[in-house]
């Protein structure tokens, strides 16, 4: 692509409906009453993992910019049937924080107006209503920032900009609660129970009767060791104690970390993560203090049980890595456990298995079986130790959901989170089906336990544990602000009153800095590169051929790195590995090979899409009185792949870097 004042990049956005639902406004917003003012549209799914990553740097560039005429629009386009309810997407504006106008797309109407394809994507409406960019996949910050300066001066200069923003008007607060959103659930042998107190960013330890025995977290969203009353965690998920019921391990999510909670010293310590989102899936092992993850969400406690572990484990779910780590807790070490990061479902041996945001585990007795709950799969599926391999119990792929008990072949699940294993059965959290299921461990038959009983219903379960003691299950009804006991049999419900948990004070900011340095602007457009052969089902390769634009020519012995992410169909279209490095040898044209499965398919044709982002540097030689230099530059392409039952089993694509001129 080339500068920003191209006028073969004016395109004029299309309306806005006003028909449509409409939530954190006290009415409709039209893109005509919002000339002059800079739109960024934010195509999300609340399920959507990637999607929960983009609304805080939305939200920490709506705050830096206050006062100028910016507004972010954010456009919900659901991937669940469960997702499309009006009052459950205000239950997650309220949950993620989201300050900004929200529409409901009806039937995905305008993500087909604005070509959208993959969640997430932002879409930036210049003041004078024309499109300045379609950047799908997670932004990087500095770049988004480097982006929205220069068009906000680059209206300025044409008189486009408007001198202050536009007015929305107030919207009435939600109700508080005791708990907001609690997500996940621990017990420990003692009868303590700790919640996950996720929306009030901080987590609750409770007698067995409700009454609240300490807090952990000063309700401030962020990442801060120290003692309970000064530590901050944001958005906090998994909880696991250990065997002595006195460490307590906290899957911090949005903190995108792992904390060790010592609860006689009444102290908070991070033991893997840095606070920071990680760029990329975990590799091999590594040390877990240093390593960034993406948003942890559930953990699982097991005894040392191989040769060669020098301590207790603790296994974590990455849903935004899509992986199975684990913690040895006595090295500090963080390894791999299976998954590459694609986000697909393959069985099979741990080092080729992949999964889609894992979000709930489970150990059975024996240790040697981890189930879990596979969300945006709707799955359930487990690791089976003794023979390394995963196996998917329940569940058909990314865009197959429902909800069906029966045999395991055509029963359904519609994003599960939690998971809990008891007697020979597994008991799923069928989160967006409202419901609690029963699974049997060893034929897969599925059965719903839990629908509602005693007036009671559930809304949006995150959690289920079992309590041997009791004879109940503990469930963290997330989208009713409570914890409630279910008897093992389904029959009986009561909620677990809560009683003396201190009032959450006022929400601090997250960090407000500017991300990073300026950018080269051009970087945030993304190249879309021609449709090529289709791709047949079974393994196959992506040939990338980069050339350097107009005048430039490639740096020789530089490096050449590409970034993959496939953004439609993933459970169709596998890379085998997400990342390439190489060296430039030729200064014309350089040469990468993407190794991929197509899984098998029924339909004729099906488009799918990959995301690269292609580091490399360019260089120019001077000339017309322009100084020689060289230029480190990222690509982002969006490569459309056609899988058809009469493609091929090699395509070949032509990618120009650097700026024409």
């Amino acid at each position: 692509m080339g500068e920003l004042d191209r006028e073969d990049l004016v395109v004029h956005a299309p309306e806005l409906p006003q028909d449509f639902v409409w939530l954190n406004t006290p009415r409709p917003l039209s893109l005509r009453e919002l000339r002059g003012q800079l739109v960024i549209l934010d195509f999300w799914t609340y399920c959507c993992v990637n999607c929960m990553h983009v609304l805080p740097v939305l939200d920490a560039l709506e705050r830096r910019h206050a006062g100028e005429p910016i507004h972010v629009i954010g456009v919900h386009s659901a991937k669940f049937e469960g997702e499309r309810d009006p009052e459950r997407i205000a239950d997650a504006i309220e949950r993620y924080g989201v300050h900004h106008p929200v529409v409901v797309d009806r039937d995905m109407k305008i993500w087909h107006d604005f070509a959208v394809r993959s969640w997430p994507t932002l879409v930036v409406v210049r003041p004078d209503g024309t499109l300045g960019a379609v950047a799908p996949g997670e932004p990087d910050p500095a770049v988004l920032e480097s982006f929205v300066v220069a068009e906000l001066e680059r209206a300025k200069k044409r008189g486009t900009l408007a001198a202050k923003p536009f007015e929305l008007g107030a919207v009435a607060p939600r109700a508080q609660h005791t708990l907001s959103f609690p997500g996940k659930l621990a017990l420990a042998a003692n009868g303590r129970i700790a919640v996950s107190d996720s929306g009030h960013h901080r987590v609750l330890l409770l007698s067995r009767d409700g009454e609240v025995l300490a807090t952990i977290g000063s309700g401030v969203p962020g990442h801060r060791d120290g003692a309970f009353d000064e530590a901050r965690l944001d958005d906090p998920q998994g909880l696991v104690f250990d065997p002595s019921g006195r460490v307590l391990y906290v899957a911090d999510a949005k903190a995108h970390a792992v904390l060790r909670v010592d609860l006689d010293a009444q102290a908070v310590t991070t033991i893997a993560g840095d606070g920071r989102l990680g760029e990329a899936p975990i590799v091999g092992t590594s040390d877990a203090r240093t390593t960034r993850l993406r948003s942890p969400w559930d953990l699982a406690y097991a005894k040392k049980r191989r040769e060669g572990e020098s301590g207790d484990l603790l296994y974590v779910a990455l849903a935004g890595s899509h992986q199975i780590g684990v913690i040895d807790l006595e090295a500090g070490t963080l390894t791999c456990v299976s998954g590459n990061g694609a986000e697909s479902m393959n069985d099979g041996p741990l080092a080729e298995a992949t999964f889609s945001q894992p979000s709930g585990l489970a150990l059975a007795e024996s240790h040697h079986e981890l189930w879990l709950a596979d969300s945006e799969t709707s799955s359930l599926r487990m690791i089976d130790f003794h023979h390394g391999t995963v196996r998917t119990v329940v569940g058909a792929g990314l865009f197959d959901f429902g909800d069906l008990d029966g045999p395991h072949n055509l029963a359904r699940l519609q994003h599960c989170l939690g998971v809990t294993f008891v007697e020979g059965s597994v008991i799923v959290a069928d989160t967006y089906n409202h419901k609690l299921k029963r699974i049997d461990a060893r034929t897969g038959e599925v059965q719903t336990l839990f629908v509602g009983a005693d007036g009671h219903i559930l809304r949006e379960p995150g959690d289920v544990k079992w309590d041997a003691a009791r004879r109940v299950f503990l469930v963290a009804d997330t989208g009713h602000h409570r914890l409630v006991e279910v008897s093992s049999d389904g029959g009986k419900c009561r909620i677990l009153a809560i009683s003396g948990a201190p009032p959450v004070s006022a929400r601090g900011d997250r960090d407000l800095a500017p991300p990073s340095t300026p950018v080269k602007l051009t970087d945030w457009f993304t190249a879309v590169v021609a449709e090529s052969t289709p791709l047949a089902s079974g393994p196959g390769t992506v040939r990338l051929r980069i050339v350097p634009a107009g005048a430039l020519h490639l740096a020789l012995e530089s490096p050449l790195s590409l970034s993959i992410e496939v953004s439609r169909r993933s459970d169709l279209l596998v890379p085998k590995r997400l990342s390439i490095k190489g060296e430039i040898t030729d200064a014309d044209a350089a040469e990468l090979v993407i190794e991929v499965n197509v899984e098998p398919f029924d339909e004729a044709s099906i488009a799918s899409e990959m995301l690269l982002a292609l580091d490399c540097v360019t260089c120019n030689d001077g000339g017309t009185g322009a100084p020689a230099a060289c230029t480190p530059l990222r690509t982002l392409v969006r490569l459309p792949i056609r899988l058809a039952q009469t493609g091929a089993h090699e395509v070949r694509f032509e990618i120009a870097v650097g700026d024409a001129g």
